[in-house]
């Protein structure tokens, strides 16, 4: 049993470093096309398969395919997922064994473990919330979590960290310096670092979803995970089941040593059991196991405490939905709120948006940014481009590629350039050449479009200290533009743009204006 835990720790590391190398080729180093991004883990994700049907949308092959190939290995091997490869199961490992051992040199640890069925009636709650409008089904996919926290919180810091060492080092003329930098800048590190809206509040959540490990190690996973509680209840049908077998002399040491409580009862709780291996390392007679026999499929009503759990998660979750107002287009606010190019409807956009961060991370120009209040209760965490802080690359259809979900459509090469974001709205009381007719060409001078969305009128204009002059004053052709925002990127002045990129209008909203 000692090998097959140490096979499983291996394959964790193996899995989280293949997790984190896929993340690295997932970003913007000069090329149209990612080659492996990281969103391929998600077309094994069951419960992005859920959220997409539920949301109405329909599946890609890949997503429908590899969803339901994680669930048939789940049906026989049981959560293998959890305890094998899901990385952030192995990142709570990591961290958990860490936290842990610091408390127990200072005041003792001691597990906490709430009731065995309450995972599925968390789940139930999301289920729930999930199908009236509110999708926390896609928030809390531990997967999307894991990249949304790397990409908006944990890669910034690294690549600003990192840069800062290796560039001290190379000043100092420390060996190797120069070579680590070279190669780090290559297939690690981006040219700029990226500065994200919404960065403290997405470590936030990260954080403390590791620290639940000091009430008990993998909390999260067994009580609260919604692909954990999914996965639970296929693994409830599996035909095998983890067992004490003949010599068991009932010392209820794998009960103690086991993570998720799952070895609490006998058989082992299969809804809860991850095939961690804990409890066959810890027997010191060798006799907990996987059980090679059918196991007895029970059609049992579950215990009437379940039921009322289960009753009340329901309507819980679905009042929530229903009470908050979940519709996205009655819940969006502003002109200024913009999706990126390929965006679908807003409503289904809300629903098939699973918040992993992708298109965030491949944006060339940092200028998709989480949403907070801005799309409602139901938007929290989706993607918007935020111009003033980075605008859409003309000829760039990253996000669509890598949007694992199809809440951004992939744009073709000429669908992407033609598609409408918004409209660029001047400000007369705030544009330069308009206002008290100083010189400034800079938003027609950045504009990608051919002929250019902006023009210029020339007219003599008296300023306020009287003298006369003859300036160019911008002018935007609205039938031209798509509302790439890099005018209000580079509009030279401190604060608000004087030229700012507005939704468009539903008579302009379609993908060619």
């Amino acid at each position: 049993m000692r090998t097959r835990l140490n096979s499983r720790k291996a394959v964790q590391y193996l899995t989280l470093a293949g997790f984190l190398a896929l993340y690295a080729r997932t970003a913007y180093h000069g090329q149209d096309e990612i080659t492996w991004p990281v969103h391929l883990v998600f077309k094994l994700d069951p419960l992005a398969l859920l959220n997409t049907i539920i949301a109405g949308g329909s599946p890609s092959a890949a997503l429908l395919l590899g969803g339901l190939a994680m669930a048939a290995a789940t049906l026989l091997l049981g959560r293998f997922f959890c305890g094998w490869l899901c990385p952030m199961g192995t990142s709570l490992d990591i961290f958990g064994n860490l936290l842990r051992r610091g408390v127990k040199k200072r005041r003792g640890y001691r597990s906490i473990k709430p009731p065995r069925y309450s995972q599925t009636v968390i789940f139930a709650a999301l289920l729930a919330a999930t199908a009236a409008g509110l999708p926390l089904l896609a928030f809390l996919d531990p997967l999307s979590i894991f990249l949304r926290s790397l990409t908006v919180s944990v890669f910034p810091a690294f690549d600003s960290l990192t840069k800062s060492i290796l560039g001290a080092g190379m000043n100092a003329s420390v060996p190797l310096s120069e070579t680590v930098f070279e190669f780090m800048s290559e297939h690690v590190l981006l040219l700029k670092t990226p500065l994200f809206l919404l960065a403290g509040a997405t470590a936030a959540i990260f954080i403390a979803i590791i620290l639940l490990e000091l009430i008990s190690p993998r909390f999260w996973c067994a009580y609260l995970c919604p692909l954990g509680g999914l996965l639970g209840i296929i693994s409830k049908l599996s035909p095998f089941e983890r067992a004490r077998l003949k010599g068991c002399k009932e010392c209820r040491g794998c009960a103690a040593r086991c993570p998720t409580g799952a070895a609490e009862v006998t058989p082992a709780d299969k809804a809860l059991c991850i095939q961690c291996m804990e409890c066959g390392e810890l027997c010191d007679k060798g006799v907990n196991g996987m059980s090679a026999r059918l196991a007895p499929l029970s059609l049992s009503l579950p215990e009437q405490r379940v039921r009322r759990g289960l009753l009340a998660s329901l309507v819980i979750g679905g009042g929530a939905a229903l009470f908050t107002g979940t519709s996205a287009t009655a819940n969006r606010r502003g002109t200024r709120f913009l999706r990126p190019p390929g965006g679908v409807d807003e409503e289904r956009f809300n629903k098939l948006c699973i918040r992993c961060g992708a298109c965030m991370r491949v944006c060339p120009r940092n200028g998709i940014h989480p949403t907070f209040g801005e799309a409602g209760l139901g938007g929290l965490w989706s993607p918007r481009l935020v111009p003033r802080l980075g605008y859409c690359e003309y000829h760039c259809r990253l996000c669509g590629q890598v949007c694992p979900t199809g809440a951004i459509e992939y744009l073709r090469e000429g669908e992407k350039e033609a598609w409408v974001i918004g409209n660029a709205v001047l400000d007369k009381n705030r544009c330069l050449p308009l206002r008290d007719g100083t010189p400034c060409i800079v938003c027609e001078e950045h504009c990608p479009i051919s002929p250019k969305a902006i023009e210029f009128d020339v007219r003599e204009v008296t300023r306020k200290e009287g003298d006369v002059v003859t300036v160019k004053q911008p002018r935007v052709v609205a039938e031209r533009c798509n509302g790439c925002g890099i005018c209000e990127n580079k509009c030279p002045l401190e604060g608000e743009a004087a030229i700012r990129v507005e939704r468009a209008q539903p008579e302009i909203s379609s993908p060619y204006g």
